[in-house]
C-alpha cells in the first residue's frame, strides 16, 4: 500500500506539473510550432478529402467551404468540399463575383441596409449588365457558355461588361445596383445560358494617375467598428506612410500580407478569435494563420483605416482547368477579395491572399512588358504541394487557380531546396524515429545502464552485482537473511529462461568478494550483460 500511495503521488504531481505547464504556456506559440511544419501535408488531405470524411463520419463539426449567404462571424478551420457548383466553357480565366459587404462589425461582415440600396429586376432574351462607373478600355468581346450543377439564386459573373442569353424569355433577375449581385427569381429555372463578355482592359500606370475619392452613394465605405485595436490602425498608418498614390498604398497593404513572411496559409489551421476580440486583430498580431477571408478582411480594413473606400467582395475562384477552354468549379474554390473604388474605373479587385493570382492584376502592366515576355501564357493549378516551375518557389494553396498572364505580378518568392511535401514526410519520419528512439530508450534503459557499465566504465563485478541483485528482487522477494546462492537458484527456479546464468553471476561474485578470487573481466562482464538482458525483459509472474 505505501508503494502504491508514493506511485500514485507521483504520477499525480507529473499530471499536475504537465497541466500547469499546459496552462501558462500561450497556445498559439504552441499551436504555431506544433502545426507549421506539417501544414502542407495536412492541408492536401484537406483537398483531397480526408477532413471531410472524418467530418461526415459523425467525429468533428466544422464549416465546410462553399459560397455562403451568413458571413456574420468569420473564423475558424474549414473544410474543402469538391462539389461541382458550376462549369464553364470559356478562353479566358476569371473570378467569378457574386456579391459584396460593407459593414465590419468586427466579427465579421454584412450586407448594406436594404435602404442603402437599390433592386432592379430584368427580363427577356438577352440581359445586359454594364459596369456604368467603369470608363476605360474593355478587352475583346469573348462568350461563355454556362452550366449550374448546383440550382442556387445567385449568378457567378465575371468583372466587365456582360450580356445574359437565356433561352427561357421568361426568366427574371434581379440585380442589386449597390453590391452587383445578380439573382434569379426562380433559382430552379435556366441552368444553362450564355455570356457575351467583355472584360476590363486597364494598366497599373493607368491607376498611378487616379487620386482618391469616395464614390457618391448612402453607403459608407469608410466604416470601421469604435473598438477596433489602435494597433490594427498603427500598422495601417505605418505600411502606407511613404506611398503618395493611391495604387502605392492600396499595393502596399496587399504586398504586406501576400508576401509577407509573417503570414502563412491554411484553412484547417485557422483559429478563432478569443470572445470579443477583433477577428481582423487577431489574424494580423495573435494567429498569423488563415484563409482568404482572414486576408481580405484584413485588406479591407486597413485600406479603410487610411482613408480608402474598399469593400469585401465575395464569389469562386477560376476553377479547375480539367481540358482545353473547360473550366469546373466547386465549393471548395469558394473564395474572398478585396475591392476598392478608383474613379473612372469603379470598383476594382485586389488579391491579398497568398497563393492566389487576380487575372485581371496580372494583365495590368504595360504592352511593352507584355511584348517581352517569353512566354504567352503560363497555368498554375495551385494545390497544397505544388512548386510552380518557373520561380521555383513552394506554397501552400487553397484551390485550383488558372492564370494565362505574362506579365509579373507580385508572388512569393522564397525558394526551398526541396518541396513542402518531401519537407514534412521528412519531418513526420524523424517525428516517427524519435518516437522509436524514446521507446527504445524506455523499454530498455536497464539493458543500456548496464552496459555502460560494463563496456564504458569498466566498472567491476563488486559493483555492477548489486544493482542487477536489486532489479531481481523486484521480481522474487528475497529474504535479508537468505544466502545469495540459495537465491539464485530460486530465482532461476521461477526465471528458467535465464539458463543458469543468474547462478554462475553469483557464483562468480562470492567467490570474487569472498575468496579473494581476482575476477575474469571477460567472463564476468559476458555474464553482467546476459543478466541485464534476461532481466529487461523478464515481467512478473503471477503469485498462485
Amino acid at each position: 500500500m505505501k508503494k502504491n500511495k508514493r506511485n500514485f503521488l507521483i504520477v499525480a504531481t507529473l499530471l499536475a506539473t504537465f497541466l500547469l505547464i499546459t496552462w501558462e504556456i500561450p497556445s498559439d506559440l504552441i499551436e504555431t510550432r506544433m502545426l507549421a511544419p506539417s501544414a502542407t501535408f495536412r492541408n492536401y488531405l484537406n483537398e483531397k478529402g480526408f477532413y471531410q470524411f472524418i467530418e461526415e463520419t459523425g467525429a468533428g463539426n466544422l464549416t465546410r467551404s462553399g459560397f455562403s449567404e451568413d458571413d456574420e462571424t468569420l473564423g475558424g478551420p474549414l473544410l474543402d468540399d469538391n462539389q461541382v457548383v458550376f462549369e464553364a466553357q470559356q478562353q479566358s480565366p476569371h473570378y467569378w463575383r457574386i456579391d459584396s459587404k460593407t459593414y465590419y462589425s468586427g466579427s465579421g461582415w454584412e450586407s448594406p441596409a436594404p435602404g442603402n440600396t437599390r433592386i432592379d429586376s430584368y427580363s427577356g432574351e438577352e440581359i445586359d449588365l454594364v459596369d456604368t462607373d467603369y470608363q476605360a478600355a474593355f478587352a475583346e468581346e469573348e462568350e461563355i457558355n454556362f452550366n449550374r450543377e448546383v440550382m442556387d439564386s445567385y449568378v457567378p459573373l465575371p468583372y466587365g461588361n456582360k450580356q445574359i442569353k437565356l433561352e427561357e424569355p421568361s426568366t427574371e433577375l434581379f440585380v442589386n445596383q449597390e453590391t452587383q449581385r445578380v439573382d434569379f427569381q426562380n433559382s430552379e429555372q435556366s441552368r444553362s445560358f450564355q455570356l457575351a463578355w467583355q472584360d476590363f482592359n486597364y494598366t497599373l500606370e493607368e491607376l498611378s494617375d487616379v487620386s482618391l475619392t469616395t464614390p457618391e452613394t448612402a453607403v459608407d465605405y469608410l466604416q470601421l467598428p469604435e473598438q477596433l485595436p489602435q494597433r490594427v490602425v498603427d500598422l495601417a498608418e505605418e505600411l502606407t506612410a511613404e506611398e503618395e498614390t493611391l495604387i502605392g498604398k492600396v499595393t502596399a497593404i496587399e504586398d504586406y500580407l501576400k508576401d509577407s513572411e509573417n503570414f502563412r496559409y491554411s484553412k484547417v489551421d485557422a483559429g478563432f478569435p478569443t470572445e470579443n476580440q477583433d477577428y481582423v486583430d487577431h489574424f494580423l498580431f495573435d494567429s498569423q494563420v488563415g484563409y482568404c477571408d482572414n486576408f481580405s478582411s484584413a485588406m479591407v480594413v486597413m485600406l479603410r483605416v487610411v482613408g480608402i473606400p474598399a469593400r469585401w467582395s465575395k464569389g469562386f475562384s477560376t476553377g479547375e482547368k480539367v481540358k482545353e477552354n473547360q473550366f469546373v468549379v466547386r465549393n471548395s474554390d469558394a473564395h474572398s477579395w478585396a475591392e476598392v473604388y478608383f474613379e473612372g474605373y469603379g470598383w476594382l479587385p485586389f488579391e491579398a491572399t497568398p497563393t492566389f493570382s487576380q487575372p485581371l492584376q496580372q494583365t495590368t502592366t504595360s504592352s511593352e512588358t507584355t511584348e517581352s515576355s517569353s512566354s504567352e501564357s503560363t497555368t498554375t493549378q495551385e494545390t497544397s504541394d505544388t512548386t510552380t516551375e518557373e520561380s521555383s518557389s513552394t506554397t501552400e494553396e487553397d484551390s485550383s487557380m488558372i492564370s494565362t498572364s505574362t506579365t509579373e505580378t507580385p508572388v512569393n518568392h522564397r525558394s526551398f531546396s526541396i518541396s513542402p511535401v518531401v519537407k514534412n514526410a521528412l519531418f513526420i519520419l524523424l517525428f516517427v524515429i524519435s518516437c522509436g528512439l524514446i521507446y527504445i530508450l524506455w523499454r530498455w534503459y536497464f539493458y543500456l545502464y548496464i552496459f555502460f557499465l560494463v563496456k564504458i566504465s569498466q566498472a567491476n563485478i563488486l559493483k555492477v552485482y548489486p544493482i542487477l541483485l536489486k532489479k531481481a528482487e523486484k521480481f522474487v522477494f528475497r529474504a535479508s537473511e537468505q544466502p545469495l546462492s540459495h537465491y539464485a537458484q530460486f530465482f532461476e527456479a521461477n526465471y528458467p529462461e535465464f539458463q543458469q546464468t543468474f547462478v554462475h553471476l553469483t557464483s562468480s561474485y562470492e567467490q570474487v568478494l569472498y575468496g579473494g578470487k581476482q575476477e575474469d573481466k571477460q567472463s564476468s562482464g559476458q555474464l553482467l550483460l546476459a543478466v541485464a538482458w534476461h532481466l529487461s525483459q523478464a515481467k512478473k509472474r503471477k503469485k498462485t
